[in-house]
């Protein structure tokens, strides 16, 4: 594929729009524990259709699309590391107070 047509700009927003009333309507579901991951495994769909669709990702060249994977590798290492010193750090110590 060498451009992107105004059919392939046009699926993308149906699918966005298709993805935000997905996200809407599951927002009233109780998904219990399930709640976080399907929201942000949706965000993460509707993110890439915009990276790949609207940046034009999908027709730059190869060091364009290596230099996105690798910020997003950094990101997710940079998350993975705060969360991971966040759930394994200590409980604070509380002092006694008063007499």
């Amino acid at each position: 594929m060498t451009t992107i047509t105004r059919r392939h700009t046009a699926l993308a927003w149906v699918g966005l729009l298709i993805l935000t009333a997905t996200s809407f309507g599951l927002s009233y579901a109780h998904l219990g524990a399930f709640g976080v991951p399907v929201a942000l495994g949706i965000a993460v769909v509707k993110a890439s259709l915009v990276a790949l669709v609207f940046m034009e990702l999908l027709v730059e060249p190869f060091t364009v699309r290596v230099t996105l994977v690798t910020a997003v590798t950094f990101v997710a290492l940079l998350v993975f590391f705060v969360v991971g010193d966040v759930v394994t750090r200590a409980p604070p110590v509380l002092l006694p107070t008063g007499p």
